[in-house]
This record gives C-alpha cells, structure tokens and sequence, in this order.
C-alpha cells in the first residue's frame, strides 16, 4: 500500500469558535474535526500514536486522548488512555460515564463526550470495548462521531454482516471521519463525558465532514441547493458513505426532470406506494432507465454499486437522446463485504460533470414584438444568449429547413459563448464555432453490453436481509436490458437544456449556430436566425425589456403565428 498522511488542519475551514482559555468542549471538537481525512501509513503509523509512544499500534483511543490534549483539557478532566476497556474504567472511577440507549440508558449524548463501541455478539457483557470517537452532535434520533482507526461505516447492511464478511486484508487504510449511528445502536456501549468548564457547542457552519473532498465543497453545496442530492444531516454530506439506490434513482429522476409513467408499469415487489422512491422508481422503470431482479426487486435500501450507477446513468442519457459516457465510480471503504458500492462524493461529480453538459436554462422575463405585435414565443436564456424556439421562425417567414442537427458537449458550447458571446446583451448568439460532435450510434450488441444492469438475485437478496448469506455476492442484476414504455417527457420537468449545433437553410442561406433542445423543442439563437431570414432585431432596456424584431426589405414575413 502506498503511504498517504494528510497534514492536520487542511480539512475544514468552517469552523467560528476560537479557542478559549477555560477547558471547553468547542475546542475539542475543533481539534477533532481538523484531522477529518488523515490516514495511517500501511504500517498503521500515525502521529497520534508516535504523541502516545506506540507509533504503529490501533489508534482509535489515542486519537481522542489526542484532541483532548490538543484542546488543552487536563487529564484530570479528561482522561488520556491507549485502551478503550481501560479508558471507559477511568470514566466510571471519575463517576462519569453513562450507558447507551441500546443497554438501558437515559443519557442523550452531548457534543465533546467520548463515545465507545463494543462488540455486542462476542461479548455480550460489555466487558471488552473496541472502539472510540468523539461526539460531534445528536440529529433525528442518530448521534453522529469523529472517529480516528475507522472506515466510514455502511448503514445497508446489519452489524452480523459486518462481522460475517469483515476481511482487513482487503479493507483500505484506516483514516479520520464522521461516521452517523442511531442513537439505538447495539454497537453503543455507552459515553465518557468530560469534566469540561465549558460546554458551549461548536458553532458549525456548511459541511464539516469533507477531509479529502473540501475541494468539491461548492459542487456538494449546489447539488444539494438544487435538490439533486441530499445532505445526511444539517452539517454532514457524507462523501465517502454510499448512496441507496432508492436515494440514487430519485437523484436521476429528480436530475433529468422525468415524471409520471405508464399505467401498465407493474411496480417493484419491495417498493410499496408508501416508499419515497416509489414515484421515481416507477418513472424510471416505465422510462426503461431501471430494472430489477428475476423476482421483480429493486433491492432500494441497498448501496448502489459502480457498475449499477453507470449503467443507469447510461440509460438515463439514451432516453433522452445523448450517447453514452465514461463515468469514474470508485468503491467504497466496506466494499469489500457483501457487495461493492460507490461514494455520494464520486456520484456527486457524475451529476456535475452532467449539469456541464445539460446546463439549467432561464426564461426571458421581457416581451418579443414582432412587426408591433407582441409574440407569445417562448424565449430561453443560456449564459447570456437569448433561444427561439424554431417553430416560431418556421411560422413567420420563408422556407427555414433543418439541414443537419448534431448534440454537442455543453464545454465546447460554452468555451465558445466565452471566447464569442456577448453576455452583457442578451440577445447576441454565439456563432463562431464550427465543430460539432459526429452523431455516432451505438450497436444493439454494444447498448445491451454496456447498460446491463446486474444485480443480486431475489434469493440472494432475501439471504441478505435475513442475515443468512454464506457467501459473498455481487450486486448484478442478471436479466436484459429493461424494455421501455416511453411516457415520461424527455427532460420534461426541467429547465435543463441539451445543447446541439443546427445547420439551417433558407432559400441559398446557410447558416450553422449553436442550438439547444428544450422540452424536445429545438432552440435556436434569436439574433442570428432573425437576421438570417432578413428580421432586424433591436433591445429597448426597461422595467420589462423588449426585444423588437422588424422585416427587412429582402424578406416578406407574415406575423400570424
């Protein structure tokens, strides 16, 4: 394994508390969640450790003595300890130490206390603890930790899972996170709580949680603004857990604006119309974006995997009439127990790379007049540039003919608009490039390949969900690609937009632009159609502005559209 240590202070900046001088648990806290990302070396050394004097040794309770020490809490208050029996043995002595819900406690944790697991089918007694961390806040009945020695853990499957199918050989190194628990977990001992002078919480402001990911903070924040994918609590993104795929198919469907389908489509057999995802999965089965098992399950509560993302991306970008594309899906920490799955933060820059792609479009808010009449044309705005919709020029004028209609990356589209547009004015299009992507087609041997979607068997998923499995499985769906009923809208509850270039023709004028596909309209750049039919275009500024369009000499137009 290659050595990766992270220097200590780079994970986040959102912090507002400074230090202070009395023994505060802010401070604690602040010091935990700097060291959010850093990983032991693959000899298990850490500066914790090497601080303790056992360099290569488990680390979890030296990771909290650490931050307490850091914090600058006296040992008195805070007991210092290398052993999670022995640390939790210091607590009691001091009187301070509370059980977990899950063993008869009362206790709600509080931020700064010391939180410790144990492995409750080994020893059911609780004599033996086996892991710590500090407690970062309790949200929606889950307490959520700062865990150093850890994974980020994986909520689809059971505690009996993990044990059955735990291999350290194959597991990654063990790093710095915040991992989110019900405050009803099994696994919960029970906590320390420090003597602390102050218990005044950390102010926390945005995501906290990002380690290693803070530079894709602005791309977490927009797709969660958007409402394309979620935060698992108020300051928690959780990069590096999984996504269901319950949660991940409503993120596609929500994404593409797909909505409604086919009274015919028989919904999943463990997705009941009380099940959030229910509409969505039944969008995009009826969309044929999704399938399911030869048993008709969708398996939602589950991660999805990385072959499962991009094959239903995939076939998100078929239905809409893009081809296909390479996505880059890691897998995830606990991958290698029962089945293998991909990260919110790697699904989080799929979406990006997307929304590159099929960017949002706005409507333009002022009026269109064409020969003194107001038009009720339907004109969209992308990255300052006004879109007709080319109906509305084939209604007014002489013959105006589609000669060629190629898709195009939205990143040549828009290095264009930058090196070319006018985004002060509105209505200037963008003509200047001339390449366009080749319209290639996918074979029918190919498109069956590449969107397979395998996933685990009916039988062995119930195996799953009883605790019963013997073996480790994958999460291939083994059947065909999934036939389509078509009615969802192609990007159809959205203000997405597909961006194309249009070879257009009237009379011996050619002309090619950078068109966009809107609603399965095609769009095209306002001013340079106009005046290519012999319309003048004129901007008057206003309280409501207004885009004046008048007919040439060269041209005769009829206004009734």
């Amino acid at each position: 394994m290659t050595k990766h240590l992270l220097i200590a202070g780079l994970a986040v900046s959102t912090l507002l508390v400074p230090f202070a001088s009395a023994a505060s648990s802010a401070d604690v806290v602040s010091v935990a969640l700097h060291e959010v990302g850093y990983t032991e070396t693959a000899d298990e050394y850490t500066q914790y450790g090497k601080w303790y004097g056992l360099p290569n040794s488990y680390w979890c309770d030296m990771f909290v003595s650490w931050c307490g020490m850091k914090g600058k809490i006296p040992a008195s208050k805070f007991p210092r300890n290398c052993s999670c029996t022995a640390h939790v043995k210091r607590f009691i002595s001091m009187g301070r130490y509370q059980d977990s819900a899950a063993r008869g406690g009362t206790y709600t944790p509080q931020q700064g206390d010391v939180i410790f697991f144990y492995n409750y089918l080994k020893h059911p007694s609780g004599d033996v603890k086996n892991h710590t961390g500090i407690v970062l806040y309790v949200e929606d009945g889950c307490v959520y930790a700062i865990e150093g020695n850890a994974l980020t853990n994986r909520l689809d499957i059971t505690f009996e899972q993990v044990v059955e199918f735990e291999d350290g050989d194959l597991e990654p190194l063990d790093h710095v996170t915040v991992n989110r628990y019900p405050l009803t977990c099994p696994r919960i001992h029970g906590y320390g709580v420090p003597d602390y002078d102050d218990r005044t919480p950390l102010q926390l402001n945005g995501f906290v949680d990002l380690g290693t990911s803070l530079d894709k903070a602005g791309i977490f924040n927009a797709l969660c603004i958007e409402g394309i994918m979620h935060p698992t609590s108020t300051h928690i993104f959780s990069p590096h857990h999984g996504m269901t795929r319950a949660e991940f198919i409503s993120s596609v469907v929500q994404f593409f604006g797909l909505s409604d389908y086919a009274s015919e489509t028989i919904p999943f057999s463990d997705v009941s119309q009380e099940n959030r995802c229910y509409n969505a999965s039944m969008t995009a089965l009826s969309a044929g974006i999704i399938s399911g098992t030869d048993q008709n399950m969708f398996l939602p509560d589950q991660y999805v995997s990385p072959d499962a993302a991009k094959a239903i991306l995939n076939r998100a970008l078929m239905y809409i009439g893009m081809p296909e594309q390479e996505f880059s899906f890691s897998t995830g920490d606990y991958s290698c127990m029962v089945t293998p799955y991909t990260t919110r933060a790697d699904i989080a820059q799929a979406f990006f790379s997307l929304e590159q792609q099929l960017p949002l479009s706005k409507p333009f808010l002022g009026d269109i007049i064409l020969e003194e009449e107001k038009t009720d044309w339907n004109i969209r705005r992308l990255h300052g540039v006004c879109y007709a919709p080319l109906p509305s020029f084939q209604a007014i004028g002489p013959p105006l003919q589609v000669v060629q209609n190629d898709q195009v990356s939205a990143n040549e589209m828009n290095s264009d608009i930058i090196q070319n547009g006018n985004s002060e004015n509105p209505i200037e299009p963008n003509t200047a490039s001339n390449q366009s992507v080749g319209d290639e087609s996918v074979s029918e041997a190919e498109t069956e390949s590449s969107v397979q979607n395998e996933e685990l068997t009916a039988e062995d998923a119930t195996d799953i969900a009883d605790g019963k499995s013997d073996e480790v499985v994958t999460e291939e769906i083994v059947e065909e690609t999934p036939a389509s009923n078509k009615l969802p809208v192609p990007m159809g509850n959205t203000d997405r937009v597909i961006p194309n270039k249009v070879k257009l023709k009237c009379n011996e004028n050619m002309l090619e632009v950078d068109g966009l596909l809107y609603f399965g309209i095609q769009y095209v750049p306002l001013r340079a159609v106009a005046e290519m039919i012999g319309i003048s275009v004129e901007w008057k500024d206003g309280e409501k502005p207004q885009v004046i369009l008048h007919a040439s000499n060269r041209l005769s137009l009829s206004v009734d559209n």
